[in-house]
C-alpha cells in the first residue's frame, strides 16, 4: 500500500486536504511552513502560523508508523518545547493525535487521538475542527468544555444500565401521571424499556447511507463542522462496501437501486401498499404499511400509504421475504455489494 512506506504521499493525498479544508492554507507561507528549521536546525513536517506567529506543529508519518510510540511523541515534544507553544498534532492521514506540550502528568499530553476511517464522522469533524485556523486561539478552551460536558454525562450516564434505569423511571412517571392505579413489576418495566432502546438506538444496524442522503444534507443546517464532515464523510464513502438489495419479480422486471431504501420502496410500490396493509406488519411498534405518519420513524409516502423504511437492510430484507411468502409473489430477492453496481 501506497501511504504505509511512502510519507511524502501521506502528506500530499491525506494530510493537506484536511489541513486545508480546517482552514490552514498549505501553499501559503503565511499560514503553513513545510520543513522549516526550527533553532536548532531540526525541521518539522509543517509549521502553522497565526497572524506571523507560530501556533502549531505538526508531524507526519507514514501507515507503517505507530503514532503512540515514545520516541515519536518525544520528538514532538522537542519541536513544541522549542518554539514555546501549547499544542502539536502527530498524523498519518488517518489517524491523528493531539499533544498538550506543557501538562505536568506525562501521560496526560496525549489529548485525543481519533482514526478518520473508523470513527464516527462527526466525532471526528468535531476533533480536528479544533485546531482549525479559526479556532485554534480558542483550543484551550474547545478542549474544557469538551471535557466538561463529557464528565457531565459520565456522571449521569454510567453504563448502559444507568440509561435504562433513567428512561424507566421517566416512563413509570409518565404511566403514573395518567394511569396512577396501574401497577407493573419492575422487571416487566425493565425488559419492556431495553427492548424499546434497542429499537430505538442500535445505530450500528440502522444503514449510514440512509442517515446521509443528499436530501438529508440539503436539509441539514451548516455547521462549523460542515466542511470538515463532508471530507471525512467522502474518505468513508470510499472505504465503506456495503450491502444492497435486488429484487426480481415473475416477469423479469428487477428492482435494483444504490439505496436500499429506494429498493425498499419501490418494490412495495410495485406490489402494492393496499395489498400489503392487511398483512399487519410491524417494526419497531410502527406499521411497514400505514395510512398514517409516524411522528418520529422516517417513513416514505406512496399515494395514501406511508412506508416505514428506517430499519437496517437485514430488517428490510426480512419485511420484503415476509411479504414474498404471505402474498405468494414468488419474488427473487438477493444481495449484493455497491462495488457491483451498475452506474444508474
Amino acid at each position: 500500500m501506497l501511504y504505509v512506506s511512502n510519507e511524502q504521499a501521506v502528506r500530499t493525498q491525506l494530510i493537506e486536504p484536511i489541513l486545508n479544508v480546517l482552514g490552514w492554507k498549505t501553499s501559503n507561507p503565511k499560514f503553513v511552513r513545510p520543513n522549516a528549521p526550527d533553532e536548532d536546525g531540526k525541521i518539522p513536517d509543517y509549521t502553522l502560523l497565526k497572524n506571523g506567529k507560530t501556533t502549531l506543529i505538526v508531524e507526519a508519518k507514514n501507515l507503517s508508523i505507530d503514532l503512540q510510540d515514545k520516541k515519536i511523541i518525544d520528538q514532538l515534544a522537542n519541536y513544541c518545547f522549542k518554539s514555546g507553544i501549547d499544542f502539536g498534532i502527530l498524523t498519518n492521514g488517518v489517524k491523528w493525535l493531539l499533544f498538550k506540550t506543557f501538562e505536568k502528568n506525562p501521560k496526560d499530553r496525549i489529548i485525543w487521538q481519533v482514526d478518520v476511517e473508523n470513527d464516527k464522522t462527526e466525532s471526528v469533524a468535531r476533533k480536528l475542527a479544533s485546531f482549525s485556523y479559526a479556532n485554534i486561539d480558542t483550543l484551550d478552551h474547545l478542549l474544557k468544555k469538551s471535557k466538561i460536558l463529557d464528565n457531565g454525562w459520565k456522571a449521569l450516564i454510567g453504563s448502559t444500565e444507568s440509561v435504562v434505569a433513567i428512561i424507566s423511571q421517566k416512563l413509570l412517571e409518565k404511566i403514573k401521571s395518567t394511569e396512577p392505579t396501574f401497577k407493573i413489576e419492575a422487571d416487566d418495566l425493565k425488559t419492556f424499556t431495553e427492548g424499546k432502546i434497542t429499537e430505538l438506538f442500535d445505530l450500528s444496524s440502522i444503514e449510514e447511507e440512509e442517515e446521509n442522503t443528499d436530501k438529508t444534507k440539503s436539509e441539514k443546517p451548516e455547521t462549523e463542522f460542515a466542511e470538515v464532515e463532508d471530507v471525512i464523510f467522502k474518505r468513508h464513502q470510499k472505504n465503506k462496501i456495503r450491502e444492497k438489495i435486488s429484487v426480481t419479480f415473475p416477469d423479469k422486471t428487477v428492482i435494483k437501486h444504490k439505496r436500499v431504501a429506494d429498493t425498499f420502496v419501490e418494490t412495495i410500490k410495485r406490489i402494492g401498499p393496499e395489498k400489503i396493509l392487511p398483512l399487519n406488519l410491524y417494526r419497531a411498534g410502527v406499521a411497514i404499511v400505514s395510512e398514517t405518519k409516524d411522528d418520529f420513524y422516517n417513513q416514505h409516502k406512496i399515494g395514501k400509504y406511508w412506508i416505514m423504511v428506517h430499519t437496517s437492510t437485514k430488517e428490510k430484507i426480512a419485511v420484503l421475504k415476509e411479504i414474498n411468502e404471505k402474498l405468494n409473489l414468488k419474488l427473487v430477492i438477493e444481495t449484493f455489494t455497491n462495488e457491483k453496481l451498475p452506474k444508474e
